[in-house]
């Protein structure tokens, strides 16, 4: 089953040329029929999609192939019509420069909509941005416009068969009238936006919205616009939001601007280096900076402010000891773990520059609670990383054996499976056994369905679930209609979002929290979960489980915050003392070897109390995290207050 499409559009192509060349119309017609279903739902799924990236087969190079196809059959049936086959030639060429003309109008109304600064929370409303050009146009039409060789082809086949001249006429009108509507519509919609041609005004009204709001504190983020990345950000919101100097949010690729969550915040997207540097923002003092990365040398050459490391996670990875990380002014971490951790890597950086502020976004993490109706076990693996001293993912190699031990368990276990949002971005070979993994959980929710032993407990809980989805699709509704209208580009999503409203954010809040909430009994508490996307988030999964099993990774750190038990897997079998002393969060985990050995004796102790590391795991709270007083977004808030009050040694005076 996974070969039909490739192989449909082989023999569809092939029969398509043989049938030209060998002048056979009725044959050229079936095979023009299967390449475009090939076309039109073949190349959509994965093992098509893949192959079409390898071989380079762009959509723009296959209707050439296509179409070239066509002129074969044009030239070898000219004999059948009236109308010469130099002339139907020359019709072709025609519509490839109509088509040609209609795509520079289509790339001049995408190249306006694009805006120098796209924005969040700032009023954009003198700049006048008028609605996104319907998708329709922009999506769907440089699409159709690849097919339209397609009319000439049936119609010069259909004469062919039929001796007439009628039907490839017919088939350059509807070619013809297809490219005049697009190419009205994209004018018209080239008109429109008029408005939006002088650049460097937009990228003046973007930045003087930014000034007027006269940030004192930017975070920075810039990162592959792989879909998840932006949990880096969201990660902050709270702790921006709690902060006593105005916070911004500084992006460097586009997508994030719409991408992360619900904010109050200014969101500016500054994608040029040279106008990062240019940067004029009085009021600033500190940035604070989520990622090390390339881009981020740009901000760094600003003079007189603070520049910060704050991470997305305290981890034992070799990022989180990154020796870049000594071109900041201070690099914050969590409790005397992170401080620990850099004076291993060989002061990499001083010790004076780091600062322990404890991990404010954890307030809303639970303790432990002995209400359960199931004992629940969240396995949350890391992705497979960018280098090879980054592969600590357990999936490849470990995640099938994990999934089916606990599994083996059932009737006495729950599984929440929440895979890493980039969990199979680099390896295909881990992408795969994630779908396994998912696939098993599920196949395990219908046996667990279909089973006599769970229909009494299932049937009470029906009027929980019923209820809760009833709640779940009304709070959709509540969330869509405080979230705004989907806007349908950069432009339209900077004048929509313009002017943040307090009491529709609050109430988007509190709608996402009853979300989560609603979600958790809307699938039953029996049912095993995979998690993906945005919600429900990594904290309220944390506030659904018994114990965690985890690599290493910023999640463990920020699950010891709960109390509860945790399993780190030891991917490569390391000696276990060694292990731990290099692997800080393991001073208070049960370590899994690569083949899971011993895990369902571990869970069967958990669920009966037996557990010998709640000592060591609460120490380890302190090490990790801080001390619990004073509260660490106060101590955030003091650091922050401290950073700015030192003099600057290198401000431009």
């Amino acid at each position: 089953m996974k070969l039909l499409w490739p192989v449909l559009f082989a023999v569809s192509y092939v029969t398509l040329y043989a049938a030209a060349f060998l002048n056979l119309p009725l044959l050229f017609l079936i095979a023009l029929a299967a390449v475009v279903v090939a076309e039109r739902w073949g190349v959509k799924r994965t093992a098509l999609a893949a192959l079409m990236r390898r071989a380079q087969l762009s959509s723009v190079t296959r209707s050439l192939i296509r179409d070239a196809a066509i002129l074969v059959m044009i030239a070898r049936g000219a004999e059948h019509g009236a109308v010469p086959a130099a002339v139907t030639t020359i019709g072709m060429l025609v519509l490839y420069w109509l088509r040609a003309v209609v795509n520079v109008v289509l790339r001049r109304v995408a190249d306006l909509r694009q805006l120098p600064h796209p924005t969040r929370n700032l009023d954009l409303s003198r700049l006048g941005i008028p609605d996104a050009p319907p998708a329709w146009l922009t999506v769907r039409a440089p699409a159709w416009l690849l097919h339209l060789g397609l009319p000439v082809g049936v119609g010069v086949a259909v004469d062919a068969l039929a001796g007439t001249d009628r039907a490839v006429v017919a088939g350059f009108v509807v070619a013809v009238l297809s490219l005049a509507s697009v190419l009205t519509a994209a004018m018209v919609q080239s008109r429109r936006n008029r408005v939006l041609a002088d650049s460097d005004a937009l990228r003046a009204e973007a930045l003087e919205r930014l000034r007027e709001y006269r940030p004192e504190v930017l975070l920075y983020f810039s990162l592959n616009e792989a879909s998840g990345t932006t949990y880096q950000v969201d990660s902050w919101l709270t702790v921006l939001a709690g902060l006593r100097h105005r916070p911004a949010i500084l992006v460097r690729e586009r997508k994030h601007v719409t991408r992360i969550a619900p904010t109050r915040l200014p969101i500016i997207c500054v994608p040029r280096g040279p106008d990062v540097m240019d940067l004029d923002l009085p009021d600033l003092k500190a940035v604070l900076y989520v990622g090390n990365t390339g881009n981020n040398i740009q901000m760094l050459r600003t003079n007189g402010i603070r520049h910060i490391f704050v991470g997305h996670g305290d981890s034992d990875k070799v990022a989180s000891t990154n020796p870049f990380s000594r071109v900041y002014d201070e690099v914050w971490v969590a409790g005397r773990a992170g401080r620990d951790r850099y004076r291993r890597a060989g002061g990499a950086v001083a010790d004076s520059s780091i600062v322990e502020v404890g991990r404010p976004q954890l307030a809303v993490v639970e303790p432990p609670r002995q209400d359960r109706r199931i004992f629940t076990v969240l396995y949350a693996p890391t992705w497979e990383g960018w280098s090879d001293d980054l592969a600590l993912s357990s999936v490849p190699r470990t995640g099938v054996a994990i999934v089916k031990t606990l599994l083996a368990l059932s009737p006495d276990v729950r599984i929440i499976y929440k895979p890493h949002p980039l969990t199979g971005y680099q390896d295909p070979v881990t992408a795969r056994v994630n779908q396994r993994i998912i696939g098993l959980l599920d196949e395990a929710n219908r046996r667990r369905a279909a089973d006599p032993a769970w229909a009494a407990a299932i049937a009470a809980d029906a009027g929980t679930r019923t209820a809760a989805t009833a709640r779940l699709a009304e709070l959709d509704r509540i969330i869509a209609g405080l979230s705004g209208p989907g806007s349908g580009d950069d432009a339209q999503a900077a004048r929509d979002d313009g002017t943040p409203d307090p009491d529709r954010h609050a109430r988007l809040l509190d709608a996402q929290r009853e979300w989560q909430q609603a979600t958790w009994q809307a699938g039953g508490w029996w049912a095993h979960r995979t998690v993906t996307g945005a919600r429900p988030d990594l904290y309220s999964c944390f506030n659904q489980a018994d114990m965690m099993i985890a690599d290493i990774s910023a999640v463990v750190s920020d699950f010891v915050a709960s109390g509860k038990p945790y399993v780190v897997t030891n991917v490569d079998d390391q000696d276990e003392t060694a292990f731990r002393a290099a692997q800080t969060v393991a001073g208070g985990a049960y370590l899994l070897g690569s083949r899971a050995t011993g895990l369902a004796d571990l869970v069967q102790a958990l669920r009966q109390s037996a557990d010998p590391m709640a000592g060591p795991r609460e120490d380890l709270r302190h090490y990790l995290l801080g001390p619990a007083a004073p509260d660490p977004m106060d101590r955030f808030n003091d650091a922050l207050d401290a950073v700015i009050a030192k003099p600057y040694p290198y401000a431009v005076s």
